[in-house]
């Protein structure tokens, strides 16, 4: 038992896209009006999109309509390497964020070879390992801080560890990780031939910038991002790694010989939507602007009531507050959607029980009914008292 709650092995885990799919399907049955916060990104911004697809093609192809076949779009390419200050050599472009994790494991790896997880931590990171034939284990990211202790990452090493995966912003808390903490962490695992992937989905929703490794400093260091949490587009299937070195050109060489699902056309639209990417980050901003006073005044006023527990401010767009008393979150969640109308995710969905992750990307109107709810639901339970909220969650029917 850990102070801010239970860890548990991933065969423990409670599968993050199953609550997804059945909270959503319980938001749109029975009484209307269901808000969600397990959203983890700006809404898409469609008219945005239809505009810049519109402009971009309409009197004909644009130069960013390039092949994309055994290679990055090397428009997009270029574009990525500008925005985030890396070579456009390190750019590999992706399906996704996720095709690029599954094919990381997949080109460096061999089964029976040992990839250390954080914890809490995004459930995919551990289950893609394992279906790659890898062994999983587990280091901890403790509450409320949430930061990453090299001692702890090197100590948690074995013979058979090859690879170690973090999230910058965090998954699900939305910390942060120093800059001297990760080039410590990339300097001592480089010392016994280990890779460290970071996953930088959310990096772009820093509030005064989360600073990244040098790859061709930190040669053993592999940096993922994509379109789909940065700009809410998740409809381009847009994703990126970055990598230098043997590792790169390893990379380079699995993916063009295997990624084939890569879209011409969405790699296209994406070349477009960051050739005027201050129009989306501006969107990015207005809404992150508005929304996070919101929210962080809201949590405050919890945690002042003894309903919740973290730590201020907010960084990102997702955190992740410890529920006092509250020992199954997943019941708790359950309940809250059918007695309150809105949606959270249980820590079970991230490894750690007793926390809830809340996503605060949404205007600002959606976002103060959702954590009204949230605030009555949470007083109501504590009154209630969990084995009466787990009753009830028991025939909620989320798995």
């Amino acid at each position: 038992m850990n102070s801010s709650g239970d860890y548990f092995s991933e065969d423990s885990w409670l599968s993050y896209a199953h609550w997804v799919r059945d909270a959503s399907r319980l938001m749109h049955a029975g009484a209307p009006g269901k808000v969600g916060l397990f959203d983890s990104s700006v809404p898409e911004p469609s008219t945005l999109l239809a505009e810049t697809t519109s402009r971009a093609f309409r009197f004909g192809l644009p130069s960013s309509f390039q092949s994309v076949f055994m290679r990055s779009n090397p428009v997009l390419a270029a574009q990525l390497a500008e925005r985030y200050g890396v070579s456009q050599e390190n750019v590999i472009c992706t399906t996704g964020a996720t095709t690029a994790l599954s094919m990381i494991y997949q080109a460096l790896l061999s089964p029976g070879e040992e990839v250390l997880v954080e914890r809490p931590g995004f459930d995919i990171f551990a289950n893609f390992a394992k279906h790659a034939g890898l062994e999983v284990a587990f280091f901890d990211r403790p509450a409320p801080e949430f930061q990453v202790s090299v001692d702890e990452v090197i100590g948690e090493l074995k013979d058979t560890t090859r690879m170690v995966v973090i999230s910058n912003l965090h998954n699900p808390s939305g910390v942060c990780i120093p800059l001297d903490t990760l080039e410590r962490l990339a300097i001592a695992l480089e010392a016994r031939n280990v890779t460290l992937l970071i996953d930088e989905v959310y990096q772009d929703y820093a509030v005064e910038g989360c600073q990244s490794l040098n790859m061709n400093k930190h040669k053993n260091v592999i940096r993922i991002g994509s379109m789909t949490k940065n700009f809410g587009l998740n409809a381009l299937r847009c994703g990126w790694v970055f990598a230098a070195g043997d590792i790169q050109e390893k990379l380079r060489k699995y993916f063009n010989n295997i990624d084939f699902g890569v879209s011409k056309f969405s790699h296209a639209v994406a070349s477009e939507v960051l050739s005027q990417s201050d129009v989306y980050d501006t969107w990015r901003t207005r809404i992150m602007d508005g929304a996070r006073p919101v929210a962080e005044a809201a949590i405050s006023k919890m945690v002042e009531d003894n309903l919740l527990d973290i730590e201020m401010p907010l960084i990102g767009c997702t955190c992740f507050p410890r529920v006092p008393g509250v020992s199954d979150t997943r019941a708790l969640s359950g309940w809250l959607i059918s007695h309150h109308g809105v949606v959270v995710v249980p820590g079970e969905c991230f490894g750690i029980a007793g926390h809830i992750r809340i996503g605060f990307a949404h205007e600002e109107m959606q976002l103060k009914s959702g954590l009204e709810r949230l605030a009555k639901g949470l007083a109501e339970y504590r009154r209630r008292g969990e084995s009466a909220v787990k009753k009830v969650s028991d025939n909620v029917g989320i798995r």
